[in-house]
């Protein structure tokens, strides 16, 4: 299974277009939030997509889908607090017998996997915060129970380095220090 997934793309709809172009065989496409466009705006078809906090229409705030052994939750973070860590919404995915959630809202692409739950964050298609100053989205393929997350340039389409999760990492924990104060 092939899954396609983006966030946070405010508007920067040629980058997204190309995006999805270059993958046409994917079995799901997701949006995390923050696209900025009507519902039923063509760059979104075939796309599962949920409500940011920039979006107007009525998308929903998450969905849940299954395929296979696997149970998905996609939702754009700002209901379930991602900007304090993963504690929250690992809880919320424990008590909704949820495997793989993903979510956006941050600008910083994240992966964690917590006891066989995974959280990921695809970073935002616009940019990210962090020192390496591009956009990301992610490819999340799942084969024979094994569950694997690679990070792309959204301008170069290139596989980026450790260096996004791990300055991502440090942006985070900047965020959680300044909420604490």
């Amino acid at each position: 299974m092939k899954l396609l997934v983006v966030s946070d793309t405010h508007l920067q709809n040629d980058l997204f277009e190309q995006i999805t172009m270059k993958y046409p065989d994917m079995d799901f496409y997701i949006h995390c939030g923050d696209s900025s466009l009507e519902r039923d705006n063509k760059l979104l078809k075939g796309y599962l997509t949920v409500k940011g906090n920039h979006d107007e229409a009525d998308f929903p705030l998450e969905i849940e889908f299954q395929k296979d052994n696997y149970r998905f939750l996609v939702v754009h973070g700002q209901q379930h607090q991602v900007y304090q860590g993963d504690d929250y919404l690992y809880n919320y995915m424990v008590e909704h017998n949820i495997n793989i959630c993903f979510h956006g809202h941050t600008h910083v692409p994240s992966l964690s996997n917590i006891n066989n739950h995974y959280i990921i964050n695809p970073g935002s298609v616009m940019i990210n915060r962090g020192s390496y100053g591009f956009g990301t989205y992610a490819i999340v393929t799942i084969e024979n129970e094994i569950v694997d997350v690679k990070y792309y340039n959204s301008e170069t389409y290139q596989e980026c380095t450790d260096l996004v999760l791990s300055d991502g990492k440090l942006v985070l924990e900047e965020f959680k220090k300044l909420l604490k104060l």
